[in-house]
Formats: structure tokens, sequence, C-alpha cells
């Protein structure tokens, strides 16, 4: 296939607009064009009023979608969940304006950069951030897009202008081959977006193509602790990360205070100990993921061996992710007070899941330990029900709204009730506004964590706006 490159994008100064501007991985590619000089127009369903990343930088903003939003327009951009009968994009055919997926204009301005690549099925937006800052403590001032909000950056990317970008790769819809990584980095491979994939062979095929263009460059990171990641990383003699003793990068959590981790980074050549101040040691691979991409892009010879060659101090490394106040629904903590801890979290897979749980119990071993999970899909429930069930049960109780269907039709049979009866007891099924009850009578010490990648989150800041309006502001 042929790979964008910029010269497929107008010149800057041309007007491009955004299809669907509201969501994360556009809002963060408005931010880049903006950078890079471009007039930028965009309109989504949900209206521009949280933009501010964008209408701040001059974007012209509209809510709703109409075939005049195109008029001027030198390209059209689209997501992936815009349909191909979407009345903009009929517009722009009609008066023959370019029209391109996110995933290929954002391809298209970095892909003749130094481009370090985040893929996996887990953790791709975490490490995706923390290897922004750890570029930027290096003195590399990278470009970032990252498919959540970064607290620390208000916003969805980071312009930079230094040679390296670092992105968010995500395999859904194969976007992820419209990259052309220097550097690769595969957190984990398991079965996921199956209806793009067909089946989990299929899906490692794509990974290894990926891999094999980073392969003879700035080369392959790979978790040591997922065995699809090792697969494929090994075979192209990639380096690893993880909790593994046999990691080139190997992590360990030393003590635990709450949310805050203290971790030790140990290399061939030595190691350094910092701090991570969000918990759960899915979380500390994640830095060692992280940091080990740094250290590879800020190598002066691109030797592809760590510590050798003219490399940084490692000093700037262990103060790079002080203070990091996460990604948004990342095990985000919303409100602690009155005895409940209450988080945000976007697993929608059983392994995330059960990450998520097992570093709230962790964190918190003396609080009683609740879930709210909203499933994301009826083919993903379908698919791992008696797994989600399972994962549930690391909570002490958790309550399983009606599934989210995104862009789904419902399936027969396919309901919430199968993770319930999946889990043997202790899961039981809820409404929204039983959930909600739940959250405004719950009484302490509890740590209460909403979970899904629908609009679950919604619920989350709902209880805390009206536990904060009970407890006087």
């Amino acid at each position: 296939m042929t790979l964008p490159r910029r010269s497929d994008l107008p010149p800057p100064g041309a007007h491009v607009h955004l299809i669907g501007v509201a969501g994360a991985g556009m809002r963060g590619l408005g931010v880049l064009l903006l950078d890079a000089g471009y007039r930028l127009s965009g309109c989504d369903q949900a209206g521009a009023a949280e933009l501010d990343e964008l209408t701040e930088r001059g974007a012209v903003l509209s809510a709703g979608h109409a075939a005049a939003h195109v008029e001027g327009a030198d390209l059209v951009i689209f997501s992936s969940a815009v349909p191909a009968d979407h009345p903009e994009l009929l517009a722009a055919a009609e008066v023959g304006v370019p029209v391109m997926k996110r995933a290929r204009a954002l391809a298209a301005l970095l892909n003749e950069r130094r481009l370090a690549a985040v893929s996996g099925t887990h953790g791709k937006t975490t490490i995706t951030a923390l290897a922004g800052l750890a570029c930027s403590a290096a003195g590399l001032d990278p470009i970032v897009a990252v498919g959540g909000r970064v607290v620390d950056w208000n916003g969805y990317a980071r312009p930079g202008a230094g040679e390296v970008a670092v992105v968010e790769a995500d395999e859904y819809d194969r976007s992820f081959l419209d990259l052309d990584p220097s550097l690769l980095l595969i957190s984990s491979v398991e079965p996921e977006h199956l209806d793009t994939y067909g089946t989990l062979e299929e899906l490692e095929r794509a990974y290894l193509v990926l891999a094999e263009r980073a392969r003879a460059r700035d080369g392959v990171l790979y978790c040591a602790d997922d065995a699809g990641a090792r697969r494929i990383g090994e075979s192209v003699e990639g380096t690893s990360y993880g909790l593994a003793a046999d990691a080139d990068c190997r992590v360990e959590v030393l003590a635990r205070e709450g949310s805050l981790q203290r971790c030790r980074l140990t290399l061939a050549a030595g190691g350094w100990d910092f701090d991570l101040e969000i918990p759960g040691e899915h979380n500390a691979q994640n830095a060692a993921g992280a940091l080990a991409m740094a250290l590879r892009l800020a190598s002066a010879n691109s030797s592809g061996v760590l510590l050798e060659g003219e490399l940084l101090e490692t000093g700037a490394l262990a103060s790079a992710f002080k203070g990091f106040r996460g990604v948004d629904r990342r095990l985000q903590l919303l409100a602690d007070t009155a005895g409940l801890a209450l988080f945000d979290d976007y697993a929608h897979h059983p392994t995330e899941v059960e990450a998520s749980l097992t570093a709230l119990r962790r964190a918190f071993p003396e609080r009683r330990l609740v879930a709210v999970f909203q499933p994301h899909l009826y083919s993903r429930t379908r698919a791992f029900a008696d797994e989600f069930g399972e994962a549930l049960g690391a909570a002490d109780e958790a309550l399983v709204l009606p599934i989210y269907p995104a862009r789904e039709d419902p399936l027969p049979g396919v309901t919430s009730r199968l993770i319930a009866d999946a889990s043997g007891g202790g899961v039981r099924l809820a409404s929204k506004e039983e959930a909600l009850e739940f959250a405004l009578t719950v009484r302490g010490p509890i740590a209460l964590v909403f979970m899904g990648a629908g609009d679950v989150t919604e619920l989350a800041h709902q209880a805390v706006r009206e536990i904060t309006d009970a407890m006087g502001g």
C-alpha cells in the first residue's frame, strides 16, 4: 500500500474541515493542523461548547451537520464513525473537495518525521502520554497525539518543534497501517476488533506489518509480560520491557501509598528509581515502555541498543512523571470525600477490567471495592461474557448496566445478563438510575469505579455533581 505523505495534504494556509470534531482523535488532529498553519473549521452533533483547545487557536466550529459546512474547504477529514452517506461527505463529493479519513490525515502530517507509534490492545493512551512526557524531559520537544485528554496538557495533543512525533496507533479499522513508524511499541496483542480482522492470526499479521516497517530503523519495543506482544517482538528481534525478570528494561514496584507508586527501572547498564502517581502494576509497566521509548529516541546514533552511544543522562527521566495527573477516564479519580473514592475508567476489555480492579484493590486495600460496569458493543459482550463475569469478580460488588451499542445493532439473546450469569454471583444487573442511586446512598470506606467505553462516564460525573451538591458545594 502507498503510505500517506505530507504532499497528500494541501499546503499550510489551506482550509481544512473536520466532521465529528468533538471526537478524541479529531480534537488532537485539529490542534496539530492548526499548529502546522492550516485554517480549521469543524462540526459535531454534540456541539462545540467544550472545544476550547481548538476555538482558542482560531478554529471555527458549528453544532450539528449540514452540507453548507464544506463550502470553501480545500480538504474534508472524517473519522471512522462517520457513515458514507453523511451529508457533508456527499456535498464534498458533489463539488469535488477531497476527503480523507482521520487516521490517514494524521499519518500524512507526521509520517516524514521520526515517528514513534504506540500500539496494542491495552494501555496505548497512557503509554503515549507518558512517552510524550519522557521525550519532553529528554529535550526532544516532541509532537504527541493521544486518544484521551491528558490533564497536564488540557487536551489531546502536544504540539512540538522537534523532529520526533509520538502517536497512539489504533488497530481498529486497520487505521494504524497508515503509519510509517521509525519506532514501534507493542503493549499487548489480544483478540479484539475481530469484526475488522476476523481472527487473532490476521490481527497479529497487521502488527507484524508495522513491526517490519520499524525493524531496520529505531526498532521495536514490546511488553515481555504479554504473550502476543512477545511473539511479535521476538520475531523481529525487538527489545522488551515490563515486569518479567527477563525483560531488557525491567520495572519493579518498590512501594505503594494510595495511588502513588515508587518504581525502579533496571537496564543492562544500570537503572534508576522514579515515582508514578497513578496506581496499578499495569501502569508501572506502561511507564517502563514510555521510558524505553524516550531512551531509544534520544540515542544520538539510533543504534537500537539501550544505553549505548550518546544517550541523555537518566537523571532527567527520573523526574519525568513527577506530578503526572493521568489521562481522562484512565482510573481517573473524580472525588474522594466522606469515605467514598469515586473513579472513572475506560476499561472495556476483560483484561483491562481485571487490571483496573486489581490496581484499586492494591491502592486502597482497606476499602470495599465496587464496580459499575457498562458493556460496550453487543459483539464484544457475546465474545467475552464469561471473561467479563470472571474479571468483575475481583470487586466486592459489581453492578452491570445495559449494553452500550455504539455502532452496532442488537444481537439476538445478547444482553448484560450473560455477564451476570457467568459471574456465579456478586454481579447484579442495574439500570443507570439504580446505579446513580447506589452511588448517592452508599457509605464508605469505599472505592467506587464506573467502567466502560460508552456514556457511563456521564453517569460518573453526574454522581460527583450530585454528591457535591448534597454536601453543600
